[in-house]
């Protein structure tokens, strides 16, 4: 009977343990919640994955300079990480067609290379134009990216780019 009460005692301090851990706990975050310290979720998954690589991606940029055809806009796609910009299907630039702007190519601009599987990064297309309102220009660049050769997917990004009054 007295080793039955000696157990029944440790339990009770085990009992009493973790609910003195609980409170504090509790009192911690609503601490914390009163304070303004709440951490956001992305904080939280910072802390969880603090060691993980930059994310694997593509970047999408663009600007207006002058090229051997006169004004141009240069759209450059940059792979993150492990991906790979994949040649056929390829690149497609889409402007959104508006009075003042002159596209001296053919639209929807594409480039596309069936003799290889990925472009050399970065990939950069030229569109020659003429703009008389110094507007930007608002586009739709599409792309396809594979992270590994069997995981691949399609990408899209609509760019604005100041003209400079070009």
């Amino acid at each position: 009977m007295g080793m039955m009460a000696g157990m029944a005692r440790g339990e009770t301090r085990r009992m009493r343990g973790l609910l003195f851990a609980a409170v504090g706990a509790l009192g911690l975050a609503i601490g914390q919640a009163e304070a303004g310290g709440e951490p956001s979720v992305d904080q939280l998954i910072e802390r969880f994955n603090a060691g993980a690589p930059v994310q694997d991606g593509v970047l999408v940029d663009g600007w207006v300079e002058t090229g051997p055809e006169g004004t141009e806009l240069v759209v450059v796609l940059e792979p993150q990480g492990a991906i790979k910009l994949v040649a056929d299907p390829g690149i497609t630039v889409t402007p959104t067609v508006r009075p003042g702007v002159v596209w001296r190519s053919e639209l929807p601009h594409r480039r596309v290379d069936p003799a290889i599987p990925y472009f050399t990064p970065p990939a950069t297309l030229r569109l020659p134009f003429s703009a008389s309102d110094g507007e930007p220009l608002e586009l739709l660049v599409e792309y396809a990216y594979c992270v590994v050769d069997f995981q691949c997917f399609f990408g899209e990004e609509t760019l604005t780019v100041a003209t400079g009054g070009s």
